[in-house]
């Protein structure tokens, strides 16, 4: 893998449009009419998030991805905690991914715009078509699947900076800086801007799905750390200019109804620009979801070859490749499980509600992974005898404050169903710490320790240093 690459690998999972049509319309929902300072204190937010990512990319390269950096950091125990918490962020974002698409975007498309009402069974037809699709670059490897994102991507970035661009002179008067500085244009004042700071927040971790392709980068030493910060300020920049125009286009003291629209992008594509306009935004939401999707299961893939590597909680059989290099074991089990959980929540609960429960499931899991390797990454680099006061303890020590907040806002006040979210977490924390107990010692103790930068550094850079 290269930088580009890399790069894409992360917008693919900040996932842009998809974002702009689920996230931010939620952070609205909170924010109103200070939707863009929210964003603003997101970015700084997300930053102090990524240091723990970009401080331990210069170190650590290994598919395992945070399992190898709390492992090195900590021990082998709280790395596999850390992993399998990670590895179900990113295993819930393609279920929950494809319960959206299938369940509520679409079908919310279609009625909005062409007054078509589907059956209530379409959306089990519909996810079947999205995740046979991720389930097919998936399974081809890792090259198809990030030139497809890579192309797409590229594209979708451009159309939403014509969108945005469009909007925000179109707007004419309604343009303000108001939106920057007012906290009162916020539901609740500081407090609504909080919630969608959390929010808003979640949205941008995705600059960390890089990590776990270390074992198959060039230069991953180098290559890792471009590419964490350049998605970074990519998806910051674009998140910014977005909700910029989405509330002067909306108009800012009317933000109270943008949230209770339901393609309120589209609705303004359409207004500001064409119709036209509108369904191609309509395309590239659709493709930015697979593509969303496609990241994390890429993702989760290579988190469970790096523990059934290490004969930890998944069975070795799991890390066995293809003659692509590609663990296609991995693929099937990763896009198989996930259809039957979407399916599942989408049953019991409905999509849109089965939707909200594996995101919270996400999100919660990926906050508490996070607190971990915050801890981890001070006992690193103190072990290695660079400890820096800033970027490796009080940096971490804020973002897991930020992020301690987080999960109380995405789960407060417990309401049903979404509160069966954490459950699922805390179960699955139980589960693994008890697998744990059964990992023999010899084993144990090896868990978590392969990192390619030590390849890198002696073989030759013509040399493939990774297994995968």
């Amino acid at each position: 893998m290269g930088f580009w690459q890399l790069t894409y690998q992360s917008i693919s999972l900040v996932s842009p449009a998809g974002a702009m049509a689920a996230t931010m319309t939620g952070a609205a929902s909170y924010a109103q009419g200070a939707l863009p300072l929210t964003y603003v204190f997101s970015v700084i937010a997300a930053a102090f998030m990524i240091n723990t990512t970009y401080q331990f990319s210069q170190r650590i390269a290994s598919a395992g991805g945070f399992y190898a950096y709390v492992s090195q950091g900590m021990n082998a125990k709280w790395g596999i905690v850390a992993g399998l918490l990670f590895l179900l962020s990113y295993f819930m974002v393609f279920t929950n991914a494809a319960l959206f698409l299938s369940g509520v975007f679409i079908p919310g498309i279609l009625s909005e715009l062409l007054h078509i009402t589907l059956p209530s069974w379409s959306w089990v037809v519909l996810m079947i078509m999205f995740d046979g699709i991720v389930l097919y670059f998936a399974y081809a490897g890792i090259q198809p699947s990030l030139k497809y994102s890579v192309w797409t991507g590229a594209f979708e970035i451009l159309i939403l900076v014509i969108a945005s661009v469009a909007i925000i002179a179109g707007a004419g008067s309604q343009n303000t800086t108001e939106v920057f500085t007012n906290i009162h244009l916020a539901k609740n004042g500081i407090n609504g801007i909080g919630v969608g700071v959390i929010l808003a927040m979640f949205s941008m971790s995705g600059s960390s799905a890089a990590i776990v392709l270390g074992e198959e980068t060039h230069s991953p030493r180098q290559t890792i750390r471009k590419a964490i910060i350049t998605s970074f300020l990519f998806a910051a920049s674009l998140f910014v200019l977005m909700a910029y125009a989405m509330t002067v286009g909306w108009g800012a003291e009317k933000m109270g109804s943008f949230a209770s629209a339901s393609i309120p992008g589209v609705i303004l594509a359409n207004r500001y620009v064409a119709p036209a306009f509108g369904w191609l935004l309509i395309l590239f939401i659709l493709n930015s979801l697979v593509a969303g999707s496609l990241a994390p299961v890429n993702g989760s893939v290579r988190m469970i070859y790096a523990l059934a590597r290490d004969g930890a909680i998944f069975p070795r059989s799991l890390a066995q490749v293809n003659a692509r290099h590609n663990p296609t074991r991995a693929v099937l089990l990763v896009t198989g499980l996930g259809f039957l959980v979407s399916l599942i929540a989408g049953i019991l609960l409905g999509p849109f509600n089965g939707f909200l429960v594996l995101v919270t499931a996400s999100s919660v899991a990926l906050f508490v992974g996070h607190i971990i390797a915050n801890v981890a990454l001070p006992i690193y680099f103190r072990h290695q005898r660079h400890l820096r006061v800033f970027a490796h303890l009080v940096a971490p020590t804020i973002a897991s404050i930020l992020v301690l907040l987080g999960i109380w806002y995405t789960i407060y006040p417990f309401p049903y169903p979404i509160v069966i979210g954490p459950l699922i977490v805390l179960a699955v924390i139980f589960y693994t710490l008890y697998q744990i107990k059964r990992i023999p010692p010899s084993v144990l103790v090896q868990a978590g320790q392969f990192n390619a930068h030590e390849q890198d550094d002696e073989l030759p850079n013509t040399q493939d240093p990774t297994p995968i």
